[in-house]
């Protein structure tokens, strides 16, 4: 089995210490369900959530994430044609309701892998 890349680990969601377990319990598309987390990894067993409160700072990555959504949208809009204030208040409100659970999702996974003090360990990503 090949040892799963850096950036498709983070793309796909998996564990930072395995990069083999998910992170998140369900898929994106089941949306009454998609912030459920597992609170440890499934194949590694490392804890997911290193401290109560952990992912309180994850709300700054996603406030990043909102503001590059509304200076490209912003970008795109004034370069199209320059409509009215209204056309961007409502494709930007309706792209961030479009895209909260990516949202949601993307902030914790970047939190959790640079601030979680989880490390790859090849070695966890052998098949058992």
């Amino acid at each position: 089995m090949p040892k799963r890349s850096y950036m498709s680990a983070l793309l796909q969601g998996k564990c930072p210490q395995c990069r083999e377990g998910d992170i998140f319990k369900y898929p994106v598309t089941k949306l009454s369900k998609f912030n459920v987390m597992n609170e440890k990894c499934p194949y590694c067993g490392v804890g997911l959530e290193p401290e109560p409160g952990f992912y309180q700072g994850a709300m700054y990555v996603g406030y990043a994430f909102t503001i590059a959504v509304i200076v490209i949208v912003g970008l795109v809009l004034y370069y199209l044609g320059d409509p009215s204030e209204w056309v961007y208040i409502g494709i930007v409100i309706t792209l961030m309701l479009l895209l909260s659970p990516l949202n949601y999702r993307y902030s914790r996974i970047l939190y959790l892998t640079f601030f979680g003090g989880l490390k790859y360990n090849p070695s966890l990503s052998q098949p058992k």
